[in-house]
Formats: C-alpha cells, sequence, structure tokens
C-alpha cells in the first residue's frame, strides 16, 4: 500500500494541483515561488495532530471570487446548498493504491468502500470547509447590498476574522469510482492511516562563534521521549528507564544532601518579625527531569585531539546538516515503532538536503536515502517494513540529477486561466508522462544527458542552448555588451538564465523538453550551408540547403527545405511557442552570411580582420579562409578574454534582444486585497493600543 496521487485544491498557489507519487522517493524541483514549500505546509496543516486553522491569505487567490459570488448568492436568498458549491474550500485528496488480494487492509479497511472487487485505489478526502449551519452567522454583518470596491475591502477584512471562527476540517472516505459514496470520518482513523514527519529546510544550524548552539543535542530529547512510550521497542525502552533510574538515584542524593544544604540559605520567615506568618517555614526542592537534562544541558560533542572533546558547532555545517537529517529520520522511524497501531503509510516530507553540502554529498544523499530507511527496518528485532514514501523538495541540479528522470517533479508558477493577470497557480509537470510521445531513443537521450550532465532547466526562468564552445564561451560577453550599449532594453544578466551546450545536431530533441517545462528559450546554431543535400560544406552564395539538423526539425513544414528559404525567415517565423531560433543571417540587407560563428563573428568585424573582397561573395570567402586560420577553442578564448574589442554578430544580438524581453508576471491583485486588508487590521489593532 501506498499514496500513489495527491490533489490539493484553493491552498495558496495550489489552486488545483495534482502530484503523482513515487513508492519510494518522489524530487520535487522548480523555481523559487512556485508552489514546493505550500505542498509539505497543507500537509502539515491537515495531517497532523491538533485543530487546523488558515487564514484568508491561505486561499488561493483564484479563489476569492468565489467568497464575492457566495455573498451575492445569500444577498438573492439562494438555497444553502447553492451558497455552499459557491464558497471556496481548502481540500486535500489522497489517492491510495493497494493490492485488493491483500487478506488484511489494516488502517485503510474503514475507507475502502468500494464494491468492486478487483478496484486497489482507495481515496481519502479531507476539506476545510464552513461549519454545518454556519451560513447566517458566516454573512452577518456583511454588506446588505452588492459589492462595490469601496466595500471589497471591508468585506475581506471581515473575512479574515469569520473564517477562522467559522470554519472546521471534515474528513472522509470516497468511492473512487462513484463521489456520491462516502463515509464520514474521524480524525483519529486517518492518524492510523498516515504518519507524517517534516524535515524543514531552515534547520538552525547557523554559523555561530559567540555563542554555541546545540541543534543536534535537541534531537536527542525527541529519541528519548519515543524511547520512553508504552509502544517502544525494548531495546529502547530499557535504554530510556536506565535513563530514567539513573536520574532518580541522583534525585535521591540531592534531596538528602544538597537540599540540606540550599535550605540554610534560606531566612525562617519568623526572623521578619511579621504578624500573621508563624508556622510558615520555606523549603527546597529540586527536581531533574531527564527530558530537559537531555536538551538543555546535553551537549554533542565530537572527538578532538589528547582528549579535548569539541563542541558540536565545531563541526562544519555540511556535516551537522547531514547528521540532523539522519537522526531525525531515525526519530521518525522510532516513532513509526512507537505508535499501538502501526500507520499504514509513513510520508516524510525533507526541504531542501542540499544545505551545506557538497556536490558529492548531495548526490551520495538522495541516492542512498531509501538504502538508509531499509537499513532502519533491517535492524529491528522483527525487520517488520517500514511503509515510508519521502518527498524531496531542493533546488540542487546534483540531487536531480543523481534521483533519476522518473522521480522528477517539475513545478512551474502559471497564470490561472480565466483570472486577472498576475493571478497565478502552480502547475506540476511530471516528466515521464509529459514526454511520454516522444520517440524512445530521443527520450533516452534527454534521460542521459539530464542525468549525466545538469539539470538547470528546473531552476531557471530562462534558457539559451548553444551548438558549441565558442558561442557559450562568447555570450555572457555579447550579452554584457548590449545592455552596455542599450541601457534601456530589458536585461538579460539580472535573470536566472542557464546556459547549455547541445550540439547541432541535438538541439531539436530538446524542443519538446522546453516547451514541456514552459521555458523561454533561444536556440543558438549554425546555417551549415551545402552544396546539395548530403553534399559537402560551402559558402552560403554556394549552398543550396542545410545540413543542420536542428533547422531541418524546425522548419520540417518547408517543402522544400532550401538555404534560400532559411534566409528569407523573419523574427515571426523563428518562433515557436516559447522557443525561438537563431542562426546566421547578413549583418546588412544583401550582404554576406556567415555559415558558422566564427564566419560571422569575422564578417561583422570585417574591418579589425582587415577582409578584402568587391562584392559580397568575395567577403563570404575572405572569412572563411581567415576562419579556417584559428582553432575553434583558442578563437573562442581569445576574443572573450584578451580581446573584447568587436561587434557582435546581428543573429545573436536579435536572439539575445527577444529571450531578454521582460515577461515576468505581473503583481497578484487578488492577493493585495487580503495583504492591505491583513494590514488595516494590524493598523486598527495598533491605533487601539495606542488610544
Amino acid at each position: 500500500m501506498h499514496i500513489h496521487k495527491i490533489r490539493t485544491k484553493n491552498f495558496r498557489l495550489l489552486a488545483d494541483a495534482e502530484l503523482a507519487l513515487e513508492e519510494k522517493t518522489t524530487v520535487i524541483v522548480g523555481r523559487n515561488n512556485s508552489g514546493k514549500t505550500s505542498l509539505s505546509e497543507v500537509m502539515r496543516r491537515l495531517l497532523t495532530d491538533g485543530s487546523t486553522t488558515f487564514q484568508l491569505e491561505d486561499f488561493s487567490s483564484a479563489s476569492y471570487d468565489g467568497f464575492c459570488d457566495a455573498h451575492q448568492a445569500h444577498l438573492n436568498d439562494a438555497e444553502e446548498v447553492a451558497i455552499r458549491a459557491l464558497l471556496p474550500t481548502i481540500e486535500l485528496r489522497l489517492h491510495f493504491r493497494y493490492d485488493p488480494a491483500q487478506p488484511e487492509l489494516g488502517p485503510l479497511a474503514p475507507f475502502v468502500i468500494d464494491l468492486v472487487p478487483d478496484c486497489g485505489d482507495a481515496l481519502v478526502v479531507i476539506r476545510y470547509e464552513l461549519k454545518d449551519g454556519g451560513i447566517a452567522s458566516f454573512f452577518e454583518g456583511q454588506p446588505d447590498h452588492p459589492l462595490t470596491p469601496d466595500t471589497r475591502l471591508d468585506f475581506f477584512r471581515m473575512l479574515r476574522e469569520r473564517i477562522p471562527a467559522n470554519f472546521t476540517t471534515k474528513i472522509w472516505a470516497e468511492d473512487p469510482n462513484d463521489t456520491d459514496n462516502r463515509r464520514q470520518m474521524q480524525p483519529v482513523a486517518l492518524r492510523h492511516l498516515v504518519k507524517t514527519g517534516f524535515i524543514n529546510a531552515q534547520r538552525g544550524l547557523d554559523d555561530v562563534t559567540s555563542k554555541e548552539s546545540d541543534v543536534l543535542a535537541k534531537v536527542l530529547e525527541g529519541l528519548f521521549s519515543t524511547a520512553a512510550s508504552e509502544m517502544a521497542e525494548p531495546g529502547d525502552k530499557l535504554i530510556a528507564d536506565a535513563l530514567t533510574s539513573a536520574v532518580q538515584d541522583i534525585q535521591v542524593q540531592m534531596d538528602n544532601n544538597f537540599g540540606g544544604q540550599l535550605q540554610k540559605l534560606l531566612p525562617t520567615l519568623q526572623s521578619f518579625g511579621y504578624p500573621g506568618l508563624g508556622g510558615q517555614e520555606l523549603h527546597t526542592e529540586t527536581t531533574l527531569d531527564v527530558r530537559r537534562l537531555l536538551s538543555n544541558f546535553t551537549k554533542v560533542r565530537y572527538a578532538g585531539y589528547n582528549g579535548v572533546a569539541l563542541p558540536e558547532s565545531y563541526n562544519g555545517l555540511g556535516v551537522r546538516n547531514l547528521i540532523f537529517i539522519l537522526l531525525q529520520l531515525v526519530g521518525f522511524y522510532k516513532a513509526f515503532r512507537a505508535e499501538p497501531i502501526a500507520p499504514g503509510v509513513h510520508l516524510i516530507f525533507i526541504e531542501e538536503p542540499e544545505a551545506h553540502l557538497h556536490p558529492q554529498m548531495q548526490e551520495v544523499f538522495i541516492r542512498r536515502l531509501a538504502k538508509i530507511a531499509q537499513q532502519l527496518a533491517d535492524g529491528a528485532d522483527d525487520a517488520a517494513p517500514w511503509p515510508v514514501q519521502f518527498v524531496v523538495s531542493t533546488h540542487s541540479s546534483h540531487i536531480a540529477n543523481e534521483a533519476g528522470f522518473e522521480s522528477i517533479r517539475f513545478f512551474l508558477g502559471a497564470d490561472t486561466p480565466g483570472a486577472q493577470a498576475g493571478v497565478r497557480q502552480t502547475k506540476i509537470k511530471d516528466l515521464r508522462e509529459g514526454l511520454a510521445g516522444k520517440p524512445e531513443p530521443e527520450k533516452q537521450f534527454l534521460h542521459q544527458y539530464l542525468t549525466l550532465t545538469r539539470c538547470d532547466l528546473f531552476f531557471a526562468d530562462k534558457a539559451v542552448l548553444v551548438e558549441g564552445l565558442s558561442e557559450r564561451l562568447m555570450l555572457p560577453v555579447v550579452v554584457g555588451k548590449l545592455e552596455a550599449a542599450e541601457p534601456a532594453v530589458p536585461k538579460l544578466s539580472t535573470q536566472y538564465i542557464t546556459v547549455m551546450e547541445v550540439g547541432g545536431a541535438y538541439a531539436h530533441i530538446f524542443t519538446d523538453l522546453l516547451e514541456f517545462l514552459e521555458l523561454r528559450s533561444l536556440i543558438v546554431t549554425d546555417l551549415d550551408s551545402v552544396l546539395v543535400a548530403g553534399g559537402t560544406a560551402c559558402a552560403v552564395h554556394l549552398g543550396t540547403t542545410s545540413s543542420n539538423a536542428c533547422l531541418k526539425s524546425w522548419f520540417s513544414g518547408d517543402n522544400p527545405f532550401t538555404l534560400d528559404g532559411l534566409k528569407a525567415k523573419n523574427d515571426e517565423n523563428k518562433r515557436k511557442g516559447r522557443n525561438r531560433i537563431a542562426y546566421q543571417c547578413p549583418e546588412v540587407a544583401d550582404g554576406p552570411c556567415g555559415r558558422t560563428f566564427e564566419d560571422a563573428f569575422i564578417l561583422a568585424n570585417a574591418a579589425k580582420f582587415e577582409l578584402t573582397g568587391e562584392t559580397p561573395d568575395e567577403l563570404e570567402l575572405a572569412a572563411r579562409e581567415e576562419a579556417a586560420c584559428h582553432k575553434k577553442s583558442s578563437f573562442a578564448l581569445t576574443y572573450a578574454i584578451a580581446d573584447t574589442d568587436w561587434v557582435a554578430p546581428r543573429y545573436l544580438l536579435d536572439g539575445v534582444r527577444w529571450l531578454a524581453a521582460d515577461d515576468m508576471p505581473a503583481a497578484d491583485p487578488v492577493l493585495a486585497i487580503a495583504l492591505e486588508a491583513a494590514a488595516a487590521d494590524a493598523a486598527d489593532v495598533g491605533d487601539a493600543a495606542n488610544g
């Protein structure tokens, strides 16, 4: 049994997001503010013990209009069912997958309510919604007329107070084959089914110098609490009992000796001569609590030299981070084993494990995570399985590389269809499903390339795919020169860009992936003119077609595919969705055109290279002869570092201008209302305090 899929509605950016989980480890990647942390937060609130509360700001911006529509329906005396249908709710749907032939389903059994014998799916719904019978109290005192821009803020200010007081959490099992077939469940049944654990990104491992930090020591308190529980494993319980007994022995000595001496420090009340205090004496009692001893007075030390132990904070932040995570995992496992009823699934979220870890350590961590869990289970007396599923969110391309293609889920912040500009939501893309339609050789190539080289595409705002070393080395200088010459245009250097060297024969394979990731991208390639199809390379004015695989794929609709057709393409023809291709073109109308980057660079700087020729054709040939005199790598290094007094070829400048164009999302106007309401409430509180 495992959680196969999670669907979240109306929580922050997760307006309607569905996440498929691997049976062991799922890796979440994506840019900042794409909803990764929101996923763990909604799971924490709805699946952990204690009362669940949400604020207005926790609801997705896309759902705010629902509150206004429900208010209008209430003014129109609509039925309660209709009003409730309009009111937004925060919902979490857990899809379980199990073996229907299994004789015992354990804590999942109460949630299996379908009547299909071979159905192996079960659905659990947790929803934060308006309490039963709460319509009248929720809208009491609200504006008795349709909302206007002036009254809308007051309406949302009141919602901030009404939502926590009038909403509650409900849990039910739902038939995956019949949405009308439901069974309401109690929170205890859900706690027996799913146990959660969270290792946050901020773990308090600050690099301190003046004050020692004992983060690891505090983990010992949690381990002791678990070991001291009734259902703890016998070996752990013996240790906890031994620690408690040792503290009790010390307590007896303190009561007999320490307490008596301390008593002498206290004066008798009679010595004050105050009426009515006679016969009342003060006594001291010093109590030792093993838990406080562990959390406040127990320190983790590392072995030093000559018997001198080093404090916890003296170790490197990366080592401390890794040890902390491992100790937390041990604590989670022991807490799982100590449960009176073994949960069906243990879902553990780990945020940014890469903090302070060098790249190799990051790769080893994600590679060994499932093995560590298995080792913990194998080390128990009964070797009972630990049904744990890990969800790891990361900004590390090294972790994404090592995790493998199939386990990666890409979080993307995108505009909400049909909503105001700036209202955004999370899209979750499963790479395994998203590239299912690609031919197997191409899919295998992408898998190997991203696994063996880099996964920076998952974290960038924009991407540049270049054909070779020359373009990769020269591109930053081209960008810098353009921004210096045109300071008013959007700057590519201030945006999150990844540059990938993919080769002319493979660039086109990435176009589907780039489009799937919804990543604005520029593909820089070469014109690669040839005499005839399958023929030898030649100057552009002598060629009839191109041997470039990327150009053939990009303009696959051209029939026939010719060099003249490529040279006639305008900017619009070179775009496909969020992608644009750039290849050599004449610097001026009817001027000479380069075949490769080096040819085009030399033609753009004809005077610098002292090219001679009376006609464009002669200049083309002269540029090719000059380029042949230079080794590609030394050519790029020379003009990228040693000699930067040159102008960039036109095709590169056009491509960079297009890529740099500012397409950043607008500010969220709906969320601004909630924030303004919160600020107004805070101001009212401040005025009341000052008044």
